[in-house]
Order: structure tokens, then C-alpha cells, then sequence
């Protein structure tokens, strides 16, 4: 990828205001002179991400996450720094000189290059002679030439490894396809894919990270199967048709969620394109934060067997504890949404979607299940676990008609509701708050030193005003940690190259250095608070100083223990004597 221009990154993060930037992903409220979010890096349910706009950085006090508006759109979309920029850039309209190409395809172009061959061969298979028998299956399931070309479903041939010999003649390697979990290599090599018809797994950037076969005849094998765990393909951290849905989803506000990719093949080509489909009945936090980067509501729509409705109560209290608002669409008289829609058609889902319930009101409904609310224990049972999910909503409204309907439906005392809600209340904040103070014991480095301390709020100082670099090479102290170093060399570096500092663009310009990037954003998290006053930086290096002495000192005398030279002696003894002088 060919490198920004420094010039460039300062002169667009200083057309850029990180108030604004981070406003457009997550609400802020102004409290004095910053500004307060909940921070999307970690499960966060209050405010604890401050956002400077006089240093034009953001950091979080809980989990540690800290850094200028580039790193915080890089952390937040899941992409590389140079893709950060070009997003920034786009969102203000300034023109970056150097085109640029994400860092993770360049990364594996070479994979995506051999999936979109695959997929291509497949989609090819379609049109011969073998393919005929697989077209009358897709008819059967009402997908036309118009999905097959929208969704590039293609055909795994019964050949046991004509994929793998089309490849090889491509030059492509045999570990690389194995890799890509294309071919088996045991005692022969074969195609994974035989006698399937293939859809093509996407990854949110559209390129093509694995497939999924369906078998659409009476051959023995499993009915579905889908690509390995691979470099390139994790399931975990992809949802099917999230590329093409995206933008659907910004514009209505709401993403769909279904089980398989069949339901949301249905749904989008019905012109119901918000859709995308888990391919499963559970979420994982990588999908997770997908969604949260779209700012929509949530609406499920499950398979309606018990599975799908178990699967819709736990993942709908995932989402709920992420800050999602969710609802739900039941169908009714049929598995799923493909099979409803073929049955019932749009316009009935459509009606259904137009008027989803509220997931609490779902809930409600749903752990009446397997209880017999005649029974006293029963009953019990499931007013308890009510009002355990009625502690997690937030709107007092809609907690008031809720307690009041249980107190009318099943003859009880309001007042006695309220009390058990409010135990229930007290025990979340309590739970919730032992897990905060354990999160941030354990994202947090033992208590700091004095001396590191000092160290780091030097380094402070100097990322953020020439002057202290300059007072630094006029009254130069030796640090002794590799790691502070480091930091120093690049500080003076920048301060070479533009005579002057400042922490926004000096954190762009180590972004790439591995080696120090981690420690200045600790840096900035620890030390953002502090006022910049000249007398308290010549404390830190009289601190540092002092420091070293005594180390010295103590080094000196380990030495004069150890010396058997008397002349030697006298003179580790003066050394020693001249340094306290220095120290007094």
C-alpha cells in the first residue's frame, strides 16, 4: 500500500473536528469541557469515554481505549489506519493524492483472487449440461435467473476434483487451497464441493470468504455444508448478505435478523433488503459489532419452532444488554421466513413487519412456556423471571403498565411488584458494578511507580508542545526503560522533521510503530487530565535525575564492595561522593 503523506494526515485531522467525527457513531452529551459517551470498545452502560475537543482526543477511563480521530474510526469500523483516513476524508470531501486499497486485501488479495475464481467456475457449471438438473431445483425453490445472477449461486460438479485440477492450471498453490479449505489432501486430493448447489459467503467488504453447498438431489451426505474455519473465513465474524444489506439498513434504521441465508435471499429479492441472516440461533460479539456500527434497531425474525423462539429470548437479551432496541416478528403457520413468504406471500410479511412486538412483550409470552400458571409455584416461577427481564428495560412507562398488568392479570399487589423489582434493581447495580471495578482492575497495570509516573507524564508534556521538547535537549536526563526511549527518540524525531508537536498528529505519525504505540496510548490515557506548567515538567526531570543518581549510587556501591584494589576503592568512593553533592 502506498504510504499517506504526513502532510496529508495533519493537514485532514486538522479539518476534522473529533467531536463531530465521534458524534456521528455515538451520542455525546457536553459536561463541561469535554464531551461523554458510552464507549463502543467495551460492554459499557454508562458514559465513560471522554472526547477532548481542545487536544482533539477521546479516552476511555474503564477499559483504557484512547487515541485521535483516526484511531478511534479505525477501531471503531474494524479497519486498517489508511482505510481510517480515506473514511474521514470522504465524510469531508478532501482529496487524498495516493489511492487507497485496504491493507487486509492487500493481505490476502491472493485468497479473495482464488475464492472469486471458485465462485465463478461454480456460477459457470450452471450453464452446461450438468447444470440442468440443478436449475429445476432452484426453480422448484422460486429462484430465477435473477437470483442466481444477484446472489452468484452456482453448481458444484459430481467430478471429485475438477475444481482443484481448473486451479492447479492456474498456477495456483495446493497449500493455499487447502488453506482456503477448497480441496482435501489425504491419501488423493478432492474437492470439498461435489454435486452441491454453491452460495458464496461474503465478507462486510464483499469479498468472497467461503461457500455454503446445498445438496438438491438424493445424494448421501449431510444436506448443508458449509466452508471450515479458515484464514480468511471465521463464521463468527461475518453475517450472510451484510454487504449488500448495509445500506438498506442505514436508511430504514432496522436490520432484520433471520436464521439462514435462504430467509434472507427470500426477503431481499421481495425488496425487503435490510436483511441479513446469522445462519445460526446464536450471535457472537464479532457480529455484534456489525450491527452497532449501522445505529439501527434490531428486528428478529427467527424460525417460529421452539428452537427459533429460544433462540429469539436469548438473543434478544444480548442484544437488549448491548443498548439495542428490539423487536420481534413471530410468523405464524410456517418454519421460517422463505417458507412463509412462498406460502403467504410479501404483502402478508410485510403486514407483520409493519406491526412487530416489543421484545419484552415476546418475553412475556415466551416464559409462560412449560408453566402451568395455575399452579402456585409455577406462577411464582414466572412472575420472578418477568420481572428479572422488566429489570433491564429502561423505560419507566413501560415498566408501570407491565407491573400493573401482572398485578391485574394474576390478582397481585402492585406495590409488592415494585418492591421485588426494585431488590432486583439494586442486586443488577451491584453485580453490575463489582464486574466494572473487576474490568477495570483487570485492564489496568498495577499501580503505577512515582518514578513511572514522572516518566510518563514527561512524555505527556512533550507530545503536546515543542516547548517542553526543547527543554528536554537543553537539560537532557538518561531514561532507563527501553520502552520510554523509544517513545523519546520518536518525539525528537517529529520535532526534527516539523518543529513542533502536537498529540492528534503526533499519534497519527506512530500509528504504524508496533513497538510504541501501545505505551503512548497508555500514555494518553493515563496522563490527559494533567495541566501542561512549565514548573512542573523541570520537576519531572530533577525527579528523573534523582532517580538516577541513587541507582547509580547504589550500583557504585555494589561495585566498592566487590573491589579488592584500594586505589580503585578511593576513587568509587569519590565518584560516589561527587554524585550525592550533585543529589544535594
Amino acid at each position: 500500500m502506498a504510504l499517506i503523506p504526513q502532510e496529508e494526515i495533519t493537514a485532514l485531522r486538522q479539518c476534522v473536528d473529533i467531536v463531530e467525527v465521534i458524534s456521528s457513531y455515538i451520542p455525546l452529551d457536553h459536561k463541561g469541557k469535554n464531551y461523554f459517551g458510552v464507549c463502543p470498545f467495551h460492554a459499557d452502560h454508562s458514559p465513560s469515554m471522554s472526547v477532548s475537543k481542545e487536544k482533539q482526543i477521546y479516552k476511555c477511563f474503564s477499559c483504557g481505549a484512547a487515541g485521535n480521530v483516526f484511531t478511534f474510526v479505525q477501531n471503531y469500523e474494524n479497519v486498517s489506519f489508511a482505510q481510517a483516513v480515506e473514511i474521514i476524508a470522504q465524510k469531508v470531501g478532501f482529496h487524498l493524492s495516493t489511492p487507497i486499497k485496504s491493507i487486509q486485501n492487500e493481505k490476502y488479495s491472493h485468497y479473495y483472487e482464488i475464492m472469486e475464481v471458485s465462485s465463478k467456475y461454480f456460477t459457470n457449471n450452471l450453464k452446461t449440461e450438468q447444470g440442468k438438473a440443478a436449475l429445476e431445483y432452484l426453480a422448484k425453490r422460486f429462484l430465477d435467473n435473477n437470483a442466481i445472477k444477484e446472489f452468484n449461486i452456482g453448481l458444484a460438479l459430481k467430478n471429485k476434483d475438477l475444481l482443484y485440477q481448473i486451479l492447479k492450471s492456474k498456477n495456483y498453490q495446493e497449500k493455499d487451497l487447502e488453506n482456503l479449505g477448497l480441496i482435501n489432501n489425504h491419501e488423493q486430493i478432492t474437492d470439498v464441493f461435489i454435486n452441491r448447489v454453491m452460495f458464496p459467503l461474503h465478507d462486510p467488504n464483499g469479498n468472497i470468504i467461503g461457500f455454503s453447498g446445498r445438496l438438491y438431489d438424493n445424494s448421501e451426505g449431510p444436506k448443508y455444508l458449509n466452508t471450515r474455519e479458515t484464514i480468511i473465513f471465521k463464521k463468527g465474524q461475518m453475517l450472510f448478505n451484510y454487504h449488500r444489506a448495509k445500506n438498506s439498513i442505514q436508511n430504514n434504521k432496522s436490520i432484520i435478523l433471520v436464521e439462514g441465508y435462504m430467509d434472507a435471499i427470500r426477503l431481499y429479492l421481495n425488496g425487503v433488503k435490510n436483511v441479513v441472516a446469522i445462519m445460526g440461533t446464536s450471535l457472537t460479539s464479532d457480529q455484534i459489532k456489525l450491527i452497532q456500527k449501522l445505529h439501527c434497531k434490531v428486528i428478529l425474525c427467527l424460525d417460529s419452532d421452539e428452537p427459533g423462539q429460544k433462540a429469539t429470548y436469548e438473543i434478544g437479551n444480548i442484544l437488549k444488554n448491548q443498548n439495542f432496541e428490539v423487536e420481534v416478528i413471530r410468523l405464524t403457520g410456517n418454519k421460517d421466513p422463505d417458507e412463509y413468504i412462498i406460502n403467504q406471500g410479501i404483502d402478508a410479511f410485510k403486514k407483520n413487519l409493519n406491526s412487530p412486538i416489543k421484545f419484552l412483550d415476546f418475553t412475556i409470552n415466551y416464559l409462560k412456556q412449560n408453566k402451568n400458571l395455575n399452579e402456585t409455584v409455577d406462577l411464582a416461577n414466572y412472575v420472578n423471571d418477568v420481572l428479572k427481564d422488566l429489570s433491564q428495560e429502561k423505560d419507566p412507562i413501560l415498566i408501570d403498565i407491565t407491573l400493573k398488568k401482572l398485578a391485574d392479570t394474576y390478582n397481585l399487589d402492585y406495590e409488592i411488584l415494585q418492591d421485588k423489582l426494585k431488590q432486583i434493581d439494586k442486586l443488577n447495580k451491584d453485580i453490575k458494578q463489582e464486574k466494572e471495578l473487576k474490568f477495570v482492575n483487570d485492564n489496568k497495570n498495577i499501580k503505577l511507580s512515582k518514578y513511572e509516573k514522572t516518566l510518563k507524564n514527561l512524555l505527556f508534556f512533550m507530545m503536546n508542545d515543542a516547548k517542553y521538547v526543547r527543554i528536554y535537549q537543553e537539560n537532557l536526563v538518561f531514561i532507563n526503560e527501553a520502552k520510554y526511549r523509544e517513545i523519546i527518540k520518536e518525539i525528537l524525531y517529529y520535532y526534527e522533521l516539523h518543529q513542533t508537536i502536537n498529540l492528534a498528529d503526533f499519534l497519527s505519525f506512530v500509528t504504524n510503530n508496533e513497538n510504541v504505540l501501545p505505551d503512548v496510548l497508555n500514555i494518553v490515557n493515563v496522563c490527559s487530565d494533567i495541566e501542561l506548567e512549565e514548573t512542573a515538567f523541570y520537576d519531572f526531570l530533577k525527579s528523573i535525575k534523582v532517580v538516577n543518581e541513587k541507582q547509580t549510587i547504589k550500583e557504585l556501591k555494589e561495585k566498592l564492595k566487590n573491589c579488592m584494589d584500594k586505589n580503585e576503592k578511593i576513587k568509587i568512593a569519590n565518584q560516589i561522593a561527587e554524585i550525592k553533592k550533585g543529589c544535594v
